[in-house]
């Protein structure tokens, strides 16, 4: 069966230390902008979901005291097919993100998150409500949220810069991006996402005060 531990690759007996180090190792390995090739990207991004997901619970006393309570009673069959119904809720919602079709990634979101509240996917539920520009305000609710919850993870504020460069609010998309590179300094998504915005401030001063002549 597998648990936090055996995704973290520590034992029930490991230091908070330990399951730091061993979180770190694994976030470096896992973390989705390592991996260019579509498909491995999005297998990266279901580990680092459950690794971070592992981390939070494990690094957290009160509730890895829960969990391994949780543990000893064992795990219900109905637990872990809503667990992979919400897996497969999200691959599909990612897939329809990136087509552009935000709608249809929200139903499938709203969904992942009733099987399985984790804060990946409460963070991509939060940037595509926003991207459906109906539902800005619950969208950028459930970003923080996820950020509350997990405030290490650098893709939740890559996604928040999104949501806010989605809705022309420049100076909040630099903000997020920046604190993005506070926790992963090698950010690519982060980066390009400063480019293209300091890119497109340039080109307005440029049109502006007009070019050199």
């Amino acid at each position: 069966m597998e648990t936090f531990y055996s995704i973290l690759g520590v034992t029930l007996n490991s230091t908070a230390d330990e399951i730091r180090r061993s979180y770190l190792r694994l976030a470096q390995k896992y973390h989705p902008d390592r991996h260019f090739i579509p498909e491995d990207k999005i297998k990266a991004n279901e580990k680092f979901a459950k690794i971070t997901e592992g981390y939070r619970v494990l690094s957290d006393e009160k509730l890895r005291e829960e969990y391994d309570k949780s543990l000893e009673k064992g795990v219900k069959p109905k637990d872990k097919a809503k667990e992979t119904q919400a897996e497969n809720a999200f691959k599909r919602a990612i897939a329809f993100l990136k087509q552009n079709d935000p709608w249809r990634a929200v139903n499938l979101l709203r969904i992942a998150c009733r099987y399985h509240e984790q804060p990946m996917y409460l963070s991509y539920l939060g940037l595509a409500l926003v991207y459906t520009k109906q539902y800005q305000k619950e969208g950028f609710e459930k970003l923080e949220m996820a950020i509350k919850q997990v405030m290490f993870n650098p893709i939740f504020y890559v996604n928040r810069g999104l949501a806010h460069e989605h809705i022309g609010d420049k100076s909040r998309a630099l903000e997020s991006y920046y604190e993005t590179l506070n926790w992963d300094a090698n950010n690519r998504a982060a980066k390009k996402g400063i480019e293209r915005l300091q890119r497109k401030k340039k080109g307005f001063l440029t049109k502006l005060f007009g070019g050199d002549k």
